[in-house]
């Protein structure tokens, strides 16, 4: 990611250059202005979502009446389980003057980044102002779920959205934090290893606390796309929500099982390099590239287990 900086001071005058952008401000006087856009389009602080490759341009301004003793600019990269650890990228003391700006160019994004000031005034009042560049999905790369670890009886399940992943005593309290889990049901050949729709895992025989309609459902759909064995397919494949929806849309339903599941709510035997399309209730679209269905069981390993990447159309007002 190639960044072009220009960073300086500039009299009060220049406010006039963020036009458009929404201030903050809080008792101590201080004002931090903040603004983000694709290159060439509007700069301001409402959410917008990017597509990788995009160039972006991000700017802060900080006035303060009382001087500004410190600016600390940090980068928080990725949202979900993606986040990694904030940076800061600079940090100045003992500005003299009123006025600080950052003006940034950034070039062919890859991450969802999220950029924050911190201000602090000559009286040491303080105020912080964070704006973030969103894709529009999420790209998770090492995805595991289990049917029973180690003593045959704990299960995960995911939340699409965030990437994350949870065991039954998570369902109980939020279900609706739930969207798909995994089951490997060795006495049904025509299921086998296969994920399933929250609202519906009660159907695999598996805990008595799940029960239907706990959750919205996800369809699920086979998709005819060719993959590799690893990762890197869906990451270099999948880039856009246009594709995440073109992919669904071009996929076929799964065989239903009546006795089980109703059609669309389960993807079924799996294997590794299956590509899965699938809609969440609110339309979001997604992609997941089996790596590895691991079907270990008859023994104290009884740690069923799939493996996966996954594309996902991201949600913005969330609380990623």
């Amino acid at each position: 990611m190639k960044k072009t900086k220009i960073l300086s001071f500039i009299v009060l005058s220049a406010l006039c250059f963020f036009a458009g952008c929404k201030e903050e401000s809080a008792d101590n006087q201080i004002l931090i202005s903040a603004g983000i856009g694709k290159i060439g389009g509007q700069i301001d602080d409402t959410e917008k979502q990017f597509q990788i490759g995009d160039t972006i341009v991000y700017m802060f301004e900080v006035n303060s009446p009382d001087g500004i003793s410190k600016i600390e600019f940090s980068v928080f990269e990725g949202v979900g389980v993606n986040q990694k650890a904030p940076v800061v990228l600079s940090k100045v003391e003992n500005i003299a003057g009123t006025t600080w700006t950052l003006v940034d160019t950034v070039e062919n994004i890859q991450n969802d980044i999220r950029y924050s000031v911190y201000a602090e005034d000559m009286n040491r009042l303080y105020l912080t102002k964070k704006i973030t560049a969103y894709l529009d999905v999420s790209r998770y790369t090492a995805q595991t779920l289990y049917d029973g670890l180690s003593n045959g009886t704990s299960k995960t399940f995911m939340n699409v959205e965030s990437g994350r992943t949870f065991f039954i005593a998570n369902t109980i309290g939020d279900p609706s934090g739930m969207d798909i889990g995994f089951a490997y049901l060795e006495n049904q050949p025509q299921v086998l290893g296969c994920l399933v729709s929250f609202d519906e895992y009660w159907n695999t025989g598996n805990y008595a606390t799940v029960v239907n309609n706990l959750n919205k459902p996800v369809e699920f759909r086979k998709s005819t796309q060719a993959t590799s064995g690893t990762a890197t397919w869906i990451k270099d494949n999948v880039k856009n929500s246009a594709q995440t929806k073109a992919i669904f849309d071009a996929a076929s339903a799964f065989p239903s099982v009546p006795e089980l599941f109703p059609d669309g709510k389960a993807a079924l035997n799996l294997k590794a390099k299956d590509v899965v399309a699938f809609k969440t209730s609110d339309d979001r679209y997604g992609v997941i590239q089996v790596i590895l269905v691991d079907a270990k069981s008859g023994s104290a390993l009884n740690t069923q287990k799939i493996n996966f990447a996954m594309v996902v159309d991201k949600k913005l007002n969330s609380s990623l």
